[in-house]
């Protein structure tokens, strides 16, 4: 299924909301808001109870190519889903959400937790990932981390989780983030890779899909990469309102169910797999679809609970920014329990352990 884009009035929808942290459990619960009532075997659902479901997604990576798997192989159709997928970058995402215009964003934590800091009561029930997907690249004026105190680098934009992401990564090598460099608003990954080309930056953060490309090309030097870093951090969620989650636990319980079963057939089916990739990403090349698809196979987890590690440390990090998000809390921003539902069951066990599809 094509997507298409998504163009929305992203600053007004985030910012005219109420700045407020994200409201604990009623009566002092410990479960989290939103938790799934008591289920069954959560069976896919029957075609007469298919339900339609646009989905606003944040990055163009192929970190998003599991679920066009998924919709490819049918597995969305066959959990009673009718799924439409919109791209959507940067805070055009959450403003999504907000607006009305999609009831769930596959998107960045960092985004989130902005849009959470502006009184949106978004919560985080999936994550397919739990170390940072992105490399920090140079070209000829910055091919180590020595060399990048006064240079240029390229991010999506100020604030957006490819900015928050890079400090995160200059933190990590020892410079000071905030004036070691200067940062500069390009836009997204192919905008990154072609003035890193150009030499218009000096360095540029890019998802691992051009990162892995790049690093070969003469003069580009992959100055680190952070998928082979032990760090634990949250890239990238689905996310939805709490009041929609409340509101819908069906079609929340329908779409993990299709999320797990799609993440675990994109692992163990490498053909399924880089068809994938090569759909999502219109990328015809034999040898470029395998590197992409096996660079991102390994980071898919089997089990995609929210991480509280990986998102407190995009939390703390946007918190140096924003005063509004010191006081939150990790636990009120993710919701564990759908995917307990199905882990529980035994599900997730089963899925990860069975033969090729």
């Amino acid at each position: 299924m094509p997507y298409r884009w998504l163009v929305v009035a992203a600053v007004g929808l985030l910012a005219g909301s109420a700045c407020a942290a994200p409201a604990p459990p009623p009566g002092g619960s410990s479960a989290a808001p939103g938790a799934p009532p008591p289920a069954a075997a959560a069976p896919a659902a029957s075609p007469a109870a298919v339900a339609h479901l646009p989905i606003v997604f944040s990055t163009s990576s192929a970190a998003n190519s599991p679920i066009q798997l998924g919709l490819d192989e049918g597995i969305f159709q066959a959990n009673g889903l009718e799924i439409e997928l919109t791209h959507a970058p940067g805070n055009a995402g959450p403003a999504a959400l907000l607006a009305g215009q999609a009831p769930i964003m596959v998107g960045g934590c960092a985004e989130t937790i902005a849009g959470v800091a502006g009184g949106a009561d978004f919560v985080i029930w999936l994550q397919p990932t739990n170390r940072m997907q992105y490399m920090l690249a140079g070209g000829p004026n910055a091919p180590d981390a020595a060399s990048l105190p006064g240079k240029r680098l390229a991010v999506s934009r100020i604030g957006s989780s490819s900015h928050l992401s890079t400090k995160f990564i200059l933190k990590h090598l020892g410079l000071d983030p905030d004036h070691d460099v200067v940062y500069v608003q390009v836009g997204n990954t192919p905008d990154r890779v072609a003035a890193l080309q150009t030499g218009s930056v000096d360095a540029t953060i890019l998802s691992m899909d051009e990162g892995t490309l790049l690093g070969n090309q003469p003069g580009m030097r992959i100055i680190v990469d952070m998928t082979r870093e032990a760090v634990p951090y949250c890239a990238q969620g689905v996310v939805a309102t709490r009041q929609y989650v409340r509101d819908n636990p069906d079609v929340i319980r329908r779409f993990t169910r299709a999320f797990v079963e799609m993440t675990a057939r994109y692992k163990r089916n490498r053909e399924e797999g880089m068809a994938a990739v090569s759909h999502h990403l219109d990328e015809h090349d034999p040898q470029k679809v395998a590197s992409i698809y096996e660079s991102w196979v390994s980071l898919f987890v089997d089990k995609p609970y929210p991480d509280p590690q990986g998102v407190q440390f995009v939390l703390d990090e946007y918190a140096q920014s924003d005063p509004r998000a010191r006081d939150f809390k990790v636990e009120n921003l993710i919701d564990r329990s759908w995917v307990q539902e199905l882990d529980e069951q035994g599900y997730l066990d089963q899925l990860s352990g069975a033969g090729p599809g």
